[in-house]
């Protein structure tokens, strides 16, 4: 299980969010529809084909409305804080990078 934002032509839909252990992006878009998909749904932005830039708060907000898990905001710190550590995170913190799969 992981975290996955879901994009399509019609927009981003979270799921999983109780798994805050992994996150990754999937799509059948092409490169140009998701660029378009991620910038319109505020989502975040493509770094290239196989990676994305997802804005934090918009992930956060999306996923804390289907969590359940009750230690769930320790869970999301733990994984944004894996994230930094790992160089995953923007300079100013406000997006996290992610793999695009298809």
């Amino acid at each position: 299980m992981a975290m996955i934002v879901r994009v399509g032509k019609d927009g981003a839909v979270v799921s999983d969010a109780d798994d805050c252990g992994r996150l990754h992006l999937e799509t059948d878009l092409d490169e140009a529809a998701l660029r378009t998909a991620l910038r319109t749904t505020g989502t975040g932005e493509l770094v290239d084909s196989d990676n994305a830039h997802l804005d934090l708060a918009v992930l956060r907000s999306r996923a804390a409305l289907l969590a359940t898990a009750p230690d769930w905001a320790e869970r999301w710190s733990a994984m944004t804080g894996y994230a930094e550590k790992k160089g995953w995170l923007s300079g100013d913190g406000r997006s996290v990078q992610v793999h695009v799969e298809r």
